[in-house]
This record gives C-alpha cells, structure tokens and sequence, in this order.
C-alpha cells in the first residue's frame, strides 16, 4: 500500500489550479492512441511478449523530455487498492485494470501526463489541463508524442492516419475530454434533451469516471467520437465550439432555477452545507452529490466563496481507495464513512477560517 502514498500529495495539475471556466469545468484532458509499427495490437500478442513490449516501451520513454524521471508502474505488481486508486485518480480506465499482466503506467514529473500501456492500444499518451484548455492541453500532448515517436516508431497509413486496434480512434487516435459540471440542467430535467443534440454533433456524454459509470453531482465527462478526416487542430476547435453551446446551456439553467425557484435551490444548497460541515458518516455519494451543490452554491454566490482546488482535491480524497491508502489500512464500508466524514468536516473548516482571514 505504501508504493502510491507520496501520490496522494501530489495532485494531477487540474486539481490544485483553478483554470479557465473553472466554475463549469474541472479539467481538460488530450488522449492520443498510437500503436507500434511492425508489431501487432496488444490483443494479439501473448502475456510474456506483452511484458517484453512494456519493458522496451518503460526504456524508450526514459529518453522523451517531459517524461523523464517519472515513474514507471507494471500494474500486476500493483495491489487491488492501488489500482483502484488509479482509476479515482483519472489516470486510468476500469478497463485498463479488467487484465493486468503486461500492462503499464508511465507517470510524468508531477503527474502532468500518463501514458498507459497496453489497454487496446500499444500507447494512450493522456496529457491534463485546469478548466477549459482543450489547445493547451493538446498542445503538450502533441509535443510529448512526438518525443515518443523518435524513440518508438508508430504504425501509420498515409490514407489512414495512425493506425488504432478498433476503428474508432483510427485517424488521429485523438480523444479530447472535459470533466463539466451540469447540475442545472440535470435539476430542469433539460440535460436528455442536450445529450441527444450533442450525439447528433459526434459528441459523447460519459459519467464520472467514463463509460457505464453514473454522474454524482452532475458531473460528467465530454469528448469527441470521430477522429477520422480531420486534423488534431479542427477536431479540437470544433469541440470547443460545442461545448462552449453546453456550458452556455447550464449557465441558462442556472439563471432560470434563481428566478423560478430560488427558495428551493436555496435550500438545497444550504442543507447540503449543514450536512457536510456536521455529517459524521458519508457514502462517496453523498459527498459527491453535497460536494455538487457546495460547487454550484459558491458559484451562484449563495454559500461563502470555497476555492474550486479545495473542491477538487475533496472530491478525489472522499473516494474509498484514496481514503485507506491516506490511512495505511484497509477499512470497511463504515469505516470509510465516517473517515470521509471527518475529511469534509475539516477541510470545509479549514476553508472557512480561511474566508475569515
């Protein structure tokens, strides 16, 4: 258990900074899927082989600036709460963890990339920003894997694009993602209605921690379905557009639930406060969901101002594998409530003194 505790402080960029549209969105994310010429896709290749693959990729990114002196982690040295610590961390995918044996993390200085080996791909280079940053995140995205491709050479079609193990990612291999903040419209009951439109656009509306999982809070995850036909750079600036749409929507939402229903918003907002500054016990999901309305309370100017980085790192530090890895124990359902509890109550108190200061 002892292997990840030095990451417990040491955040992913876009939880400790407040970045642009902060209020809206959490975090931007650039995933780029690229596979190895001349080699055939992970789902092809034998468990020993895999290890031998892994090993060649763990030397190759130690020469790619931005990725040396990172840490290097073969997930079946990992224990069960580890790798889920991982997964509440964003850093990978419950997928990644479904086999193990061969499979890899490359961790930049900082946490500012991770690079995942092995999941359908050989390479999924995944590069983090503050709120809405989609150019700066792929940005340092786009420079990482070139530094990647010097050292490993990636399988390319000139008709095709990069060459990607399902046809989904074929093009590009390019995934840009934005964890939004949505609580408005899921409280008007517009949100349906929104996501249908965006599916329309060749946009997917994924939960918390991606596809199949659920959205405590209103949170969700945005990206891009297509990566075929167009550049990096116009699959970005079209997505931008579209989420600019959406988060134009929600601040709608918001105005409209001020004018037709303060009272009521008022009061959850404020019930969800009492709560958490006085809860002795919580489940992940009711932190996640009194954490939600703390976020759109501050933000509408109902509750004391909190910093959203005190938000952020509250909603990965409630999470179970985080909370036993913070206590150097494995704790029961019970345990972990009252735990997760305590958590809240002091960083909330320690907010507010800060206010008061």
């Amino acid at each position: 258990m002892r292997e990840l505790d030095d990451l417990l402080g040491q955040n992913v960029p876009w939880i400790d900074h407040e970045g642009p549209r902060a209020a809206l969105v959490l975090s931007s994310r650039a995933r780029l899927a690229r596979n190895l010429s001349g080699t055939p896709f992970p789902h092809r290749i034998a468990a020993d082989e895999l290890c031998s693959l892994r090993a060649r990729v763990f030397e190759g990114c130690a020469a790619v600036e931005g990725l040396t002196g990172g840490r290097t982690l073969a997930m079946e040295d990992l224990g069960d709460l580890q790798r889920r610590f991982l997964v509440e961390r964003h850093l990978v995918s419950a997928e990644f963890l479904e086999f193990v044996l061969g499979r890899g993390l490359v961790l930049a200085p900082r946490s500012e990339a991770a690079l995942l080996v092995h999941e359908e791909d050989h390479l999924r280079l995944q590069v983090f920003s503050a709120g809405f940053d989609p150019e700066g995140a792929l940005a340092r995205a786009q420079a990482l894997v070139r530094g990647l491709e010097k050292a490993l050479p990636f399988a390319f079609d000139p008709e095709l694009g990069y060459l990607t193990a399902c046809p989904t990612n074929l093009g590009t291999g390019l995934r840009l993602s934005f964890l939004v903040h949505l609580p408005a419209l899921v409280r008007t009951g517009d949100l349906e209605r929104v996501v249908q439109a965006l599916g329309r656009l060749r946009v997917t509306v994924r939960g918390f921690h991606g596809e199949g999982s659920g959205a405590p809070g209103g949170l969700f995850q945005i990206s891009n379905a297509a990566t075929l036909g167009r550049s990096e750079d116009e699959i970005a600036a079209e997505l931008r557009r579209h989420v600019e749409e959406l988060l134009a929507a929600e601040e709608r939402a918001r105005q409209a639930l001020l004018q037709r229903d303060r009272v009521r918003l008022e009061d959850r907002v404020g019930r969800a406060w009492g709560t958490l500054r006085h809860a002795r016990m919580l489940t992940t999901v009711e932190a996640f969901e009194g954490l939600g309305d703390l976020r759109l309370g501050t933000s509408l100017g109902i509750l004391p101002e909190i910093a959203p980085a005190t938000l952020n790192r509250l909603l990965m530090n409630v999470q179970g594998a985080h909370l036993q890895i913070a206590q150097g124990r494995a704790m029961d359902a019970a345990e972990r409530d009252e735990a997760r509890a305590a958590l809240v109550r002091d960083q909330l108190r320690e907010a507010v003194e800060r206010n008061d200061d």
